[in-house]
């Protein structure tokens, strides 16, 4: 922003007048006089939005909208925008003038892919905060009108939004693209929507591709710095989906850690090079995001972040994950991996003791000198061969009750992270009797007990209870035990009855938690929980990342 530009801009309380108090109704019309009064703005888009939505009063329309921007300018002529007819803060004073300029430059059609060639302000995007800063709750209440198959793009400074029509929304603002859902953030992310979202709003609404292409990298930039500036404060790595870390790197992260004179900041951009790498690594699937929302149920936003640590070394930065994630297996911190040594559990100190497995005559891995056929242990004869198994044809009545049942082969062993527990939350409304007396007359518990939950609680407890018991199995088949029985024992008794029931009482209450809150947040999205008619089913499996997961 030069000089120039900064003294054309006035407060608008020197300008105007006094500002509209949204409590004091009588603030209201004198001030929407004064603002009607002034040069080039009776005819903005902007005033036809507050006309539209309340034609009675719009006076109280516009101090909802100027509520939230008590350090609202008054710009030039050459920079007074139809989509609103003040500048929010200072930093933002000369954008729609230079926004113009693009615009008439612009004659290619929408890249694939946005560049830096399209950012309209210069650097720096790093900014110290200035006191003008908009609250929290605006950025997220601009989240949640994005949501949905209604959503809009809003910029936070429309406090009106919400009293506007829903018939009448499609005409003064953006309608959110299909695409959108691919490049949003998380739920909780302070992320600013782009400026020409303010500034060129009708361009938007018309389809303009001088807009779209400044929108798609102006978006690019402020995800960015959201996910600098979340590292920097709270140490965590925000959950970007795939296409919008491809635009972030698509613009370049040496032009969004470029400094006032254009130079980038090696430091900068190894920071956020190292947060996108790891973001990489990071699987982006419901399981993961299960899992993250089981450490915290109560918190919203806990399911778009992760804990992570930067180390810098020779080969440049690095991002580790810094919170246990089991079963998951991420590039952990130093921190997070001794934890692990220290306090293992009770499968993995049964393992441990165990580093040596009896295969043959005598223990020790190495087979015995005498001879031996190759695949079977010495003075082992191999196994006979069985005859084919000859399958009847369809309709031999005669053999059928001969056939073969077919085999359940898995590749690999689930982990708890793999249980999908949402999807067992259909059975709630499922009377349990069945399966409770089964699991009491297994687990050697009161049935009576299990009958509190519904059966979706006892299945999805039980699949965990099973990915529990085999990634024991399977880390001890994988080692070499010494010699003796007690360890063996030891190991043996881990999946007794007893230690089952243990297992499976003990997942009962967290997967009862877990359901609850994912219970909740359906409720909050206002469709209901998935326990309705099949249609709404149906409509709710197609739009599965918009609805609270």
């Amino acid at each position: 922003m030069d000089a120039t530009e900064e003294t054309a801009a006035t407060p608008y309380a020197e300008a105007i007048g006094p500002l509209p108090v949204l409590r004091d109704t009588t603030t209201h019309a004198p001030a929407w006089e004064r603002e009607t009064s002034r040069m080039g703005v009776a005819d903005s888009a902007a005033h036809a939005l507050f006309r539209g939505v309340d034609p009675i009063s719009p006076g109280t329309i516009f101090a909802k909208q100027m509520d939230r921007l008590p350090h609202a300018l008054v710009p030039s002529l050459a920079d007074l925008s139809s989509s609103i007819t003040v500048v929010r803060r200072r930093r933002e004073v000369g954008y729609f003038r230079r926004f113009s300029s693009f615009s008439e430059a612009f004659h290619d059609p929408v890249p694939a892919t946005p560049s830096a060639l399209e950012l309209v302000l210069p650097p720096p995007y790093l900014l110290p905060p200035d006191g003008e800063e908009p609250p929290a709750p605006y950025l997220t209440k601009a989240r949640d009108a994005r949501q949905g198959l209604t959503g809009y793009l809003v910029g936070w400074h429309q406090g009106e939004y919400s009293s506007c029509p829903l018939a009448l929304r499609g005409q003064y603002y953006v309608k959110a693209p299909q695409w959108w859902p691919d490049y949003e953030v998380p739920y909780g992310v302070m992320a600013e929507p782009p400026l020409v979202l303010t500034y060129a709003r009708e361009e938007l609404r018309r389809g303009d591709p001088a807009a779209w292409s400044v929108f798609r990298a102006g978006w690019a930039v402020s995800t960015a710095v959201a996910l600098l500036q979340a590292y920097d404060e709270r140490r965590v790595v925000l959950l970007y989906p795939p296409r919008l870390r491809d635009w972030i790197r698509s613009v370049g992260a040496t032009n969004i850690a470029a400094d006032a004179r254009g130079e980038p900041d090696d430091e900068v951009e190894g920071k956020l090079l190292a947060l996108l790498r790891l973001l990489d690594v990071l699987p982006h699937t419901p399981a993961f995001v299960e899992r993250l929302t089981n450490r915290a149920p109560s918190r919203r936003d806990r399911a778009g972040w992760v804990s992570v640590i930067l180390e810098v070394g020779r080969e440049g930065s690095r991002a580790l994950v810094d919170e246990d994630l089991a079963p998951y297996e991420l590039p952990y911190s130093t921190a997070v991996t001794e934890a692990r040594l220290a306090v293992p559990n009770p499968w993995g100190a049964a393992v441990a003791r165990r580093r040596h497995l009896v295969r043959f005559p005598g223990g020790g891995d190495v087979p015995p000198t005498s001879a031996y056929e190759p695949g079977h242990p010495a003075s082992t004869p191999p196994e006979p061969r069985l005859p084919p198994v000859v399958l009847p044809r369809r309709g031999d009545n005669a053999e059928r009750s001969q056939r073969v049942p077919r085999r359940i082969v898995a590749a690999d062993a689930l982990g708890h992270g793999d249980v999908p527990d949402h999807r067992f939350d259909v059975l709630h409304h499922l009377p349990p009797r069945g399966v409770a007396l089964g699991l009491a007359n297994f687990l050697g518990v009161d049935a009576d007990e299990l009958e509190r939950y519904p059966a979706g609680y006892l299945v999805s407890a039980l699949c965990h209870l099973v990915v529990d018991v085999s990634q024991g199995v399977l880390s001890w088949c994988r080692t070499v035990p010494e010699e003796g029985s007690t360890d063996l024992e030891g190991l043996l008794n881990l999946v007794g009855r007893r230690a089952l029931r243990d297992a499976f009482t003990r997942s009962l209450p967290r997967v009862r938690e877990g359901a609850e809150d994912r219970r909740r947040r359906w409720s909050e999205v206002g469709d209901g929980y998935p326990e309705g008619p099949p249609s709404r089913r149906a409509r709710l499996e197609e739009y599965p990342s918009g609805w609270g997961r």
